[in-house]
Formats: C-alpha cells, sequence, structure tokens
C-alpha cells in the first residue's frame, strides 16, 4: 500500500485502502469539478492527508470515475497529495453507525478465527443500514459484522440503503430470510476455494485467516492438492474430508497399498468412524515396520545372519520349537552359538525379527511335530481352514494393537487435562480408593513390574532418559495438585493395561480367561468415562468371540501368525504375572 504524503512531509499510517494518484483522478474530465475544499477539510488533509477513501468505479476502457469524494480530491490536489486512498464499493465509518436494538441474533458469536478473518481480509459482505429520524444510522443487516469489525480494528464498513419503504416488520423478516438464504461452503468447496487461493499466490497466513482455520490446515491442503496420488484419492471419493484426515492421508502418499484402505473407508456408511480407525491400523503397521527394521539393523550390528524367508528351506525351524536329543527345550541363549542360526521376520507386521535354525538335523537338534512350512498328514480341507484360521489371528492382532495405541492415547490425553468435570474426577477417585482399599486391581503385584513402567512412562508422556528410572517419575511431572486424581489414575490405568494383552482377545484353543476377564471389566470402566470401544475391545467387554472378516473392517488389509502353542499356558492354568505381561 502506498503511504500518502502532504506537502508539508506529513506521513500518516499506512492507508488501509489501495490508492490512486491524484493526478491520474484529476486528469479525467468528471472527475474535476470547479470546486473549492472547504476550509476545514483542507487543514485537516493537510495535517493528515486524505482519511475517508474516495468511492471509485472503472468505467468504459478502465476509467476511473469518483462516485463520491470529489471535494476530498481537491482537498488533495491543493494539498499537493500524490495519492489518494479509494475504495471500489461504497463504505462507511464503523463510528457513524448504531447496532440494531433488537437484533434476531442472541449469540452474535465473535470469535477469533472470525476477527482475524475481517482483520485480514476485511469485510466483504456489506451491512444493510436505515436512516431513522434525527439522523441515526441503524444496522438492521449485518450486526455481527458490526461488532467483529469493531474487535479487528476496521475502521469502515461496506454498506447498502435499506429500501426507504420497509418497515419495522420487514426488517425482522429481512434478519430472517438473510440467515436462512447463507449456506455455508462444504468442506470439499472449502478445500478447493483455498487451494485456488494459493494457486492465486495467497500466502499460507493470509488463508488461514480468511478461513478462520490453522495454518497447518492449510499446508495440509496444498500438500494434497499438489500430490497426484492423494489428490486423486480425494477427488474420486463423495466424502468429506476434515483437515486431520487429509493430514493423516498425506502420511501415506509413499504407500499405494495404505491409500487404498483408507480410500476405501470413506465408502462406509459410517465413514468417518471408519477412515479414523483404518488410519489407526496403517498407523499400526507402519510402526511395527519401523521397530522390524531398527531390530534388523541391531542383529547386523552385533554380527548375527539375517535371512529373508523365502531363503530358507524347508528344514528351517524355529529355536523356540527345537529340543535338546532328551527332549529339553532349547532357548535363545543356547542356541545363540550354533552355526545354523539366523534371524528372520517371519511376517510383514511383526515388531522383531526371531531366531531360525537352518537345519536342526545338521547341527545336532530334535525338532518336535513339522518343520517349517509342514503339514503332516493333513488334507487340502484341513491345511485350508488352518490357513485361515491363522490369517484371522493375524488380522485381529493387528486390530488389537491399532486399539491398544488409540487407546492409550485416549488415557494419556485424560492424564494430561488440568482440570476434569467433577463427575469425572469424583469416578475416578472412586476407582482409586477401590483399587488401594479393596484390594482389587492387583496394585500389590503389578505397580513396579517393568512393563507396567513402559506403559505408565507413556500415559505420563515421559520420554527417553527420564522414562528409565521410575523413582524420579515424580520429578517429571507436573506439580499442580488439581491434577493429582489424573496421576494417581495413570498409575493404575498403567497396571490394568499391563494385563490387556492381545490373548485377551482371543476365543479359540489359545484363550486365556486370566487375561480375557479382567480386560473386559477394565473396558467397561473406561466406556463408562467416556472412550468408545473398538468392535474387538468391545467384543471383549461383552465376552462375546471376534471374527475380524464379519466386522466391517474391509479395509484392514494384514494379519498376523497366532501365538504359538507351546508357549501358552493349559486351558484353566494361571500363568506367572510377568508371562501374563508378555
Amino acid at each position: 500500500m502506498t503511504n500518502v504524503k502532504t506537502q508539508a512531509s506529513v506521513q500518516t499510517a499506512p492507508a488501509p485502502w489501495p490508492t490512486l494518484a491524484a493526478a491520474e483522478l484529476a486528469a479525467h474530465p468528471g472527475n474535476f469539478r470547479d470546486i473549492e475544499a472547504p476550509a476545514d477539510l483542507l487543514a485537516d488533509v493537510k495535517g493528515n492527508g486524505v482519511v475517508e477513501p474516495l468511492y471509485v468505479v472503472r468505467t468504459h476502457g478502465d476509467v476511473p470515475q469518483i462516485i463520491d469524494g470529489f471535494q476530498r480530491l481537491a482537498a488533495a490536489l491543493a494539498a499537493g497529495l500524490e495519492a489518494v486512498p479509494v475504495t471500489p464499493r461504497p463504505v462507511i465509518r464503523i463510528d457513524a453507525l448504531t447496532p440494531h436494538p433488537e437484533n434476531a441474533r442472541e449469540d452474535l458469536d465473535i470469535n477469533a478465527p472470525f476477527v482475524d478473518s475481517l482483520r485480514c481480509e476485511g469485510c466483504r459482505i456489506p451491512v444493510k443500514i436505515q436512516r431513522l429520524d434525527g439522523g441515526v444510522l441503524q444496522v438492521n443487516d449485518g450486526n455481527r459484522r458490526y461488532f467483529g469489525g469493531q474487535d479487528a480494528g476496521l475502521t469502515h464498513l461496506p454498506y447498502e440503503w435499506e429500501d426507504d419503504d420497509r418497515d419495522a416488520a420487514g426488517q425482522f423478516l429481512d434478519m430472517i430470510t438473510t440467515a436462512q438464504h447463507r449456506k455455508p461452503l462444504t468442506q470439499g468447496e472449502m478445500t478447493a476455494a483455498m487451494f485456488s487461493a494459493a494457486e492465486a499466490g495467497a500466502q499460507v497466513g493470509r488463508i488461514a485467516k480468511a478461513a478462520g482455520v490453522r495454518q497447518k490446515d492449510v499446508k495440509t491442503v496444498v500438500k494434497v492438492k499438489n500430490d497426484k496420488a492423494l489428490s486423486g484419492a480425494v477427488a474420486n471419493s463423495a466424502y468429506a474430508w476434515t483437515f486431520d484426515q487429509l493430514a493423516a492421508l498425506s502420511e501415506f502418499a509413499d504407500d499405494a497399498e495404505a491409500l487404498t484402505a483408507i480410500t476405501k473407508a470413506a465408502e462406509d456408511e459410517d465413514a468417518a468412524d471408519e477412515i479414523d480407525w483404518t488410519i489407526q491400523i496403517e498407523r499400526t503397521k507402519r510402526e511395527k515396520q519401523a521397530k522390524a527394521e531398527a531390530h534388523r539393523a541391531e542383529l547386523e550390528k552385533a554380527g548375527q545372519k539375517v535371512r529373508d524367508m523365502t531363503e530358507l528351506s524347508e528344514r528351517a525351524t524355529p529355536v523356540w520349537r527345537l529340543r535338546t536329543p532328551d527332549g529339553e527345550r532349547i532357548t535363545t541363549e543356547d542356541h545363540a552359538e550354533c552355526q545354523g542360526q539366523v534371524w528372520v521376520l517371519e511376517e510383514d507386521d511383526d515388531e522383531k525379527l526371531k531366531p531360525y535354525c537352518t537345519s536342526p538335523v545338521l547341527y545336532g537338534h530334535a525338532e518336535p511335530g513339522s518343520s517349517l512350512g509342514g503339514n503332516g498328514t493333513k488334507n487340502a480341507a484341513e491345511k485350508e481352514a488352518e490357513k485361515a484360521a491363522r490369517a484371522a489371528v493375524k488380522k485381529g492382532n493387528l486390530e488389537w494393537d491399532a486399539a491398544e495405541g488409540r487407546r492409550r492415547q485416549w488415557l494419556a490425553d485424560m492424564v494430561k487435562r488440568r482440570n476434569l468435570p467433577k463427575d469425572t474426577t469424583n469416578t475416578l477417585t472412586a476407582h482409586i480408593n477401590a483399587a488401594l482399599l479393596a484390594g482389587t486391581w492387583g496394585i500389590c503385584d503389578d505397580l513396579n513390574k517393568e512393563p507396567t513402567t513402559e506403559i505408565l512412562a507413556t500415559l505420563l508422556g515421559i520420554t527417553g532418559d527420564k522414562a528409565k528410572y521410575r523413582t524420579n517419575f515424580p520429578d517429571h511431572v507436573a506439580k499442580d495438585p488439581r491434577r493429582a486424581v489424573q496421576l494417581q489414575w495413570a498409575a493404575l490405568a498403567a497396571v490394568r493395561e499391563k494385563h490387556a494383552t492381545r490373548s485377551a482377545w482371543r476365543t479359540d484353543a489359545q484363550r486365556a480367561p486370566w487375561a480375557r476377564n479382567p480386560t473386559g471389566r477394565w473396558f467397561e470402566i473406561l466406556e463408562a468415562l467416556g472412550y468408545q470401544l473398538t468392535p474387538i475391545e468391545q467384543a471383549v467387554k461383552d465376552d462375546e468371540p471376534y471374527d475380524p472378516y464379519k466386522k466391517k473392517r474391509a479395509a484392514i488389509t494384514a494379519s498376523a501368525a497366532p501365538e504359538q502353542a507351546d508357549q501358552m499356558p493349559a486351558d484353566g492354568e494361571q500363568p506367572a504375572a510377568d508371562a501374563a505381561a508378555a
């Protein structure tokens, strides 16, 4: 914007208006009037420049034509100003207006995004005003813009006159019809307009203020629109993607399979929940892949041999299945010096590689049952049934892990809150008292176990070296006494989460009622606190079998290997506490 200078070298603050050269305006005969500016106006212009913009429109041939402001132009020329502020539409000073005393809106909702939008882009929609007896200029329509403009520091608003024959009843009817006729942009229309604005050169901050959204939301929209795969995925969907979902979608720009799964979820009748759940699944898979890559790097650095499953022969056998000639179990530590030991990633979504012996017979081990890939004397139907069961368990395990991540994030968010609703605080206090006084939560046995400590660090947001020493946890959390209940609750939640292992969802031969029953009660508590259970958690709470293929989870593409029977306790046997937490 051009700074307005006076002949006396007085410089005003930058004007919120575009400017035109005074000489250019005066060069057109229709703008020059043989008039003399009033003395008070000329004195004001000499001292402060032209404050009120001239209302100028462009006529045929792009000629600037003054509609209102002839005296101000005359004063500017007399004062020797180089340029004057102009506006392409009529505006009026806010301080000349009076709000309607009986505005229909009880809550004008003058929020920060609305004010920021006005401050950034000005008021784009004219207010409708009426001249009353005594010269009062009343705002009949646009009271929210009137008050919001004041908060935004605007000096003027665009306006139009109310019809002269509009009575008081008509004013109220106008309030109804103008509100009823306004239709907000859909989410898709909003994102398209934001992208078009960016393409036209608008900066991220300007778009964010105009749209009343976060700058990171604008950046997300631009990123998605500029990426061919992401833009195509969104464009081919009728679903109105939220900014957070678009941001999550952009995480998988390099993963065609994940993009397909997420966009497929958008076709569901409960698309919002289905998309969020599928995103959680895909994030869980990616986290597992990252952990597996880190474990592989660790093994290779230690000099261990790492192989792909496809490189192993049918003789290769996982170490957990090996026995000595006397029938004793061979542990991973026992097998570490065997020349046939290699490490492999059994399944794509495993977090760790597992040790195998490439040839048990050659290296003097006994191996009960069938070797890798063998099915003994099972017929084709039995083999197919076994394969389907393994796939269902694999898929269920993945869903369980995804639900666990979602659930613990919900718990962590609760713990972070400084103030909780009174009813929630009272409920948590009752659970804490029951756990400590009635001794029904296993606090004495499990509070200080290593798995509990790891979970508690996550719920408290303690990371890195700070998470290693439990005795220092109190030093790393807020000392605000108002959070005492949340911190105590975090300790109890960590104990319950320690027992909510994969085995809790199984109802097949690997069922574990010692894990399932308390986990179901835990989920019932969380649901009562407002947590929305996923289908697999709901099945545990209701003590019903869970088949991932019978749920509406078509977008989930991965599956997981079943737990090994040799590693599980016999039916009805109570495992050791540490084993249950593994």
